[in-house]
Parts: structure tokens; sequence; C-alpha cells
């Protein structure tokens, strides 16, 4: 599978498993089948009120299922986060190419571009660039700076924290999180300091997929430079966020 590497502001990589065009399209068709029962729901719906609409049903027949079919996409993935039904089904996401949660602007560009994409029928233009192009993205995505990657299926940060700090009270041994904040305390260079402590405050803002990737380099690094280990079923930002708390006093 293609890699997609990303490098954050605080200067780390890592990389994101890229969809490949043909995952795209199942994904495309499974969303087309979804909306395609919306849309049939929608001509019930409106089968006896049309006629009151004279000539002008049909315009307002062709607004109404655009508005629709424009929505479900833009709707699915602001409510879902760079998901649709398809995509969820098949572990993808719609991320920001710079590692960050998709920006409304973002999604809305993305999928007005449907509109040249669809072109000239069957998402002709979309398939050829994303055949053509080397990270896979069609014209939407290029625009809005986004692409679709494959997401792991992991518990969030705070979900792992929350178990392992259950795990800790049954035992005994040593706190390895204690552990790594007392042995952090004179061993992390000022130059990095800052670093850390910008990491720290804005990973509420990152998406879950890179945040997720970001602690477990930044751990990794700090796991050597100390010699620890992480305790079974400890998270990465756990460990973290311990050597934050020997460093910076937090």
């Amino acid at each position: 599978m293609l890699q997609y590497p990303v490098v954050t502001p605080e200067n780390v990589a890592f990389h994101y498993t890229l969809a490949g065009p043909a995952t795209r399209l199942l994904a495309l068709l499974i969303d087309a089948c979804v909306l395609t029962a919306a849309l049939f729901a929608l001509s019930l719906g409106l089968a006896l009120v049309l006629p009151l609409f004279g000539d002008y049903a049909a315009a307002v027949y062709g607004l109404l299922s655009s508005g629709l079919v424009l929505g479900f996409w833009i709707g699915f993935e602001l409510r879902w986060n760079g998901q649709t039904p398809g995509k969820r089904l098949l572990g993808l996401r719609v991320v920001g190419d710079g590692g960050l949660s998709l920006e409304p602007t973002q999604v809305i560009l993305r999928n007005v571009l449907r509109l040249v994409d669809v072109l000239p029928g069957l998402f002709g233009v979309a398939g050829a660039v994303a055949l053509l192009h080397p990270e896979h993205r069609r014209v939407g995505d290029i625009v809005a700076g986004t692409l679709v990657i494959h997401e792991r299926a992991v518990l969030a940060p705070e979900a792992i924290r929350d178990a392992l700090d259950r795990a800790q009270s049954d035992r005994q041994e040593p706190d390895p999180v204690a552990l790594a904040s007392r042995a952090a305390a004179g061993a992390i260079p000022t130059v990095e300091r800052e670093l850390l402590s910008e990491l720290i405050a804005s990973r509420d803002s990152l998406h879950p997929a890179t945040r997720l990737a970001l602690f477990a380099a930044v751990a990794g690094h700090y796991r050597q430079m100390l010699a620890l280990e992480l305790a079974p079923g400890q998270s990465d930002e756990r460990f973290v966020l311990a050597v934050a708390d020997g460093v910076l006093g937090r």
C-alpha cells in the first residue's frame, strides 16, 4: 500500500496508508446505493406534493434532489469527521494533508468539486486523475488539500489511558509512568522542552490517527533515551504525558 509521509510542526515524521482507486471506488458504490435509496424515498415523499407546482414541478424536484445529493456527502463528512457510510464500512477516512482534522471549508470544497469529478459521466475525471496522481487524489482532494486514508481500528488515547489507570490500580509493581516522569526530570535536553510543550498543548486539535502516530513516534524516542519500556497495555500518549510531567512540572 502507498504510504504518505507527514512531518508535524513538532518535526516528528510518520506515515498515512493511502486508499487506492479500487478501494475508493468500492466505497463510492456503497455510498451510491445509500444515496439512491434516499432519492427514492424523496421521490415517494414528494409524489403528492409536486403536482401542486404545475410546470415548475420538475425544477422543484431537481433542486431538492440536487440538494440531497450534495448534502449527503457534505453532511456525512462533517458529522462523521471525514467518513461516509461507504468509507466507514471499509475503514477509510478523509483527512487534511497536513495531519490535522478536516476543516468545514475543505469538506465543502472537495464535495462541490464532485461536479467536475463526475464529468463526462460515471466519475470519469475522478477515476482518471486518481489513477494518474501519485497519491491517488481526485480533483476535489487536490484543490481542498485532502487525502483518503486507511484508518486503523484503535481505541482513542483517552480510552487507553482510562483502561490503564484501572489496571494499574490493581498492580503492586512500580508504576512505569512514575518511573518515566522521574527519569525524564534531568535527562531531556532544553532544546526539546519547548517542542514537547507545544505537542502537549496542541494534541486535542490533532486528527485521532495523527495523534496516535505522533505520540507513538515521540514515545519511541523517549523510551530509547530513558532506557524504559512501556508496561503491557500502556499507551504511548500516557508515557509522553509522564515525561512532560517530569520535564515541565505539569
